[in-house]
């Protein structure tokens, strides 16, 4: 056919031509699919991805321990936090877009269920505490869930079918990121079935423009919305609605803020806050030198101790100014196992890495910010990572986790040490009003699942 014939030519020039092997047994409509998706690979961008496997990564530059920040519970943030939220001054962005294949889990890892008793989902713990901490505020807040092309329809319906676990639709906002094409290791595009060129998510640094371009933006800023806070839906502990880090990101009239713990151990797998040539970064856990992440202060503590677990508040005002200018973040790579189609034409899952999968990352927003600050919290307030189906960031560290938490937040409202027994607490706890303290006060709960 005349256009398989402009589209061999094409690829023909990237020597990417092996991708239409199987046009001619392809119906109509694999046929065309194929071709869109070829019609939306930015060339541009894919000599930029190749170029990155060809060269080695950059030397890093002048690095040094990022040593400026602020412990919480200083300068009346809390009090003047809630203030903003009863204004109704901050939205959240929920980060959703990843599978739950490393969780065994078919299907986006927000439906993974994490909640001790309940066995609630990641997507209903994030809405359920959107909702009460719009009932603690008095007003309504606005939440956003960015998905992927692989599970922006799954989530939709997902939502809808617990009917938002009582938000208001209108309230909840949905947008899907972007992809780029996986390639292997001399380079190349590959197929992943006969009529899908392998492709996987472009990573959270474009969650900004795409948040931006969907109009939720817009539509948030006529409300009023001035500062959006970014949380991981795979961290049942984030807190999308943080009063302390509001007030004081306000306080500082910081562009960006990053929510950080300190980082314990040198083997943990997480990127570190640094100065970068004199500006504030975050450098990621394999492109540390092994002498820096062990590298102690006199006092015993590691040198490059604030962890990064992307979680930031940003300002309205500075995402627009800046989106034009971060349109072209840095790329990442990693090699990754990956889906592959056989000579034969079937689909199948390699057993070792095999393909350059490629990301742009949130953290790359702070070169652009003049004012950057960092507030460091507890851990066991703020992080628990799912990440893996056993051992550590598992199912099991997680609910160890949040039953933590919510041992201390029950002996916050009702000022009794909680029960030994394993039990599970409603949202409203994360952000209890004077009526929930008043009910509770002095209370120890006789039931498993503990209830306004």
């Amino acid at each position: 056919m005349a256009i398989e014939s402009h589209y061999h030519s094409l690829l023909s020039r990237e020597q990417n031509e092996h991708v239409l092997r199987f046009c001619p047994s392809l119906t109509e409509k694999e046929r065309q699919a194929l071709i869109q998706q070829i019609q939306h690979i930015d060339f541009t961008l894919l000599e930029q991805q190749r170029r990155l496997i060809r060269n080695p990564p950059p030397t890093l530059s002048s690095i040094e321990p990022f040593t400026d920040f602020t412990f919480i519970g200083q300068g009346g943030d809390f009090s003047k936090g809630k203030g903003l939220l009863r204004e109704g001054k901050m939205g959240c962005l929920i980060l959703a877009g990843g599978q739950g294949t490393r969780l065994r889990l078919d299907g986006p890892k927000g439906r993974f269920p994490v909640s001790l008793i309940k066995h609630k989902s990641l997507f209903q713990l994030l809405a359920e505490k959107t909702l009460a901490a719009g009932k603690q505020a008095g007003t309504t807040l606005s939440l956003a869930i960015m998905t992927s092309p692989e599970n922006d329809e799954i989530t939709k319906r997902f939502f809808a079918e617990h009917h938002y676990w009582g938000l208001n639709p209108e309230q909840v906002s949905f947008f899907c990121q972007g992809t780029l094409p996986l390639l292997d290791s001399q380079g190349q595009l590959f197929l992943e079935s006969r009529y899908h060129i392998a492709e996987g998510p472009n990573g959270n640094g474009q969650c900004l423009h795409d948040f931006y371009k969907s109009g939720i933006w817009k539509k948030w800023s006529e409300q009023g919305i001035q500062y959006l806070n970014v949380v991981l839906i795979d961290n049942p502990l984030a807190d999308p609605f943080d009063a302390e880090l509001l007030g004081f990101h306000a306080r500082q009239q910081a562009d960006i803020t990053i929510k950080c713990t300190e980082k314990v151990k040198p083997q943990e797998k997480v990127g570190v806050i640094v100065k970068e040539n004199g500006r504030v970064g975050v450098i990621e856990y394999s492109e540390l030198p092994d002498s820096d992440k062990a590298a102690t202060r006199p006092d015993g503590r590691l040198n490059y101790c604030c962890a990064n677990l992307s979680l930031f508040c940003f300002s309205m005002n500075f995402i627009q100014s800046t989106v034009a200018k971060t349109a072209s973040l840095p790329l990442h790579k990693a090699w990754k196992a990956a889906k592959f189609v056989n000579e034969a034409g079937m689909t199948q899952l390699s057993a070792t890495p095999i393909a350059w999968k490629f990301e742009t990352f949130i953290f790359d927003w702070l070169g652009y910010a003049d004012h950057v600050f960092a507030l460091l919290y507890p851990r066991e307030q703020c992080f628990a990572p799912l990440k893996n189906y056993t051992g550590e960031d598992s199912l099991e560290t997680v609910q160890q986790a949040i039953q933590k938490r919510e041992r201390q937040l029950l002996q916050d409202v009702t000022g009794v040490e909680p029960p030994s027994l394993p039990f599970e607490l409603a949202a409203e706890f994360y952000y209890p009003t004077p009526e929930l303290k008043a009910k509770w006060h002095k209370k120890v709960p006789k039931t498993s699942y503990v209830e306004p």
